[in-house]
């Protein structure tokens, strides 16, 4: 059973054992019964160091939210050559189910990072020091955080563009947020801030809990629109949208890196943790992993 990762249930030792025994059943379940979220044939394959190239056009360090984006985007000039070297390993299948949200923290997929002690916040925390679950896999945070779909606010585009930062304002950055995104809900098909047809799946959660349209509707009787949040307003109440795939997580890797993984000129290297970039002026760079 450690196909795709599915021992990490028995790696949670501050997990009780109900849950741990639940996770295993549940991973068991998935490879048996959903051959589609195991997804072997498109999984990116880690390419042996005796088979890496002396030399690449670009290398990634750190295969998260925005690394495999990078991968595949790259790569997508066959004359350049691509190497991502991810210090973890491949998304777990348990993560591709939204109930689990958290089965994976304080596990090898999370760098199990903590606040810094602080006498304003976690107050209620050992030693005043939350929890900062980053994540150590391939997709980085996207496999595991809670996948709301919410760009930012305008305004904060805008100024960074005012500090000038050219092509930052949300008007120049609008386009790249569209040509990733493949939204799927019908309510969003004829709207200017939304694309069909990108890498990055959006759409409703599967589940809603009947409390929500209490909420939308005390929102209204209080003057606030219910509308996207992603679209030309941000105030006001929504329903939420998230980075799934037919109710199922859609993590960068699976979104980005996935479609890529054929690509001879890319190569992703994982368990492959930076330890040293060596930078020379007028040569090219070095780095030790």
């Amino acid at each position: 059973m450690t196909l795709l990762g599915l021992t990490a249930a028995t790696r949670m030792i501050d997990k009780p054992l109900p849950i741990k025994v639940f996770l295993m059943v549940l991973g068991t379940l998935i490879v048996i019964k959903r051959p589609d979220i195991v997804d072997k044939k498109n999984r990116v394959q880690s390419v042996p160091t005796q088979k890496l190239l002396a030399q690449y056009d670009y290398v990634i360090i750190g295969g998260g939210s925005a690394g495999a984006v990078l991968g595949n985007r790259l790569s997508e000039n066959e004359d350049c050559t691509v190497l991502l070297l991810e210090a973890g390993a491949d998304e777990e299948v348990l993560s591709d189910v939204p109930y689990n949200i958290g089965s994976l923290f304080h596990t090898s997929s999370d760098w199990d990072f903590k606040t810094e002690p602080s006498s304003n916040y976690c107050l209620g925390m050992n030693n005043h020091q939350c929890d900062w679950p980053r994540g150590k896999v391939l997709g980085g945070t996207s496999v595991l955080n809670g996948m709301i779909y919410i760009r930012g606010n305008k305004r904060d585009y805008d100024s960074w563009a005012a500090l000038g930062n050219e092509g930052w304002d949300y008007e120049s950055v609008l386009p790249y947020f569209k040509v990733s995104e493949d939204v799927r809900a019908e309510e969003l098909d004829d709207s200017p801030y939304h694309h069909k047809g990108g890498y990055l799946t959006v759409e409703r959660f599967k589940y809603n809990p009947p409390m929500i349209d209490y909420f939308l509707d005390s929102g209204e009787e209080l003057g606030y629109k219910v509308h996207d949040i992603n679209g030309a307003n941000q105030t006001g109440f929504s329903y939420a949208y998230g980075t799934l795939r037919d109710g199922l997580r859609c993590s960068t890797a699976k979104a980005f890196l996935r479609p890529a993984s054929k690509r001879k000129n890319l190569h992703v290297s994982l368990k492959s943790f930076v330890e040293k970039i060596l930078v020379k002026e007028g040569s090219k760079n070095h780095i030790t992993f």
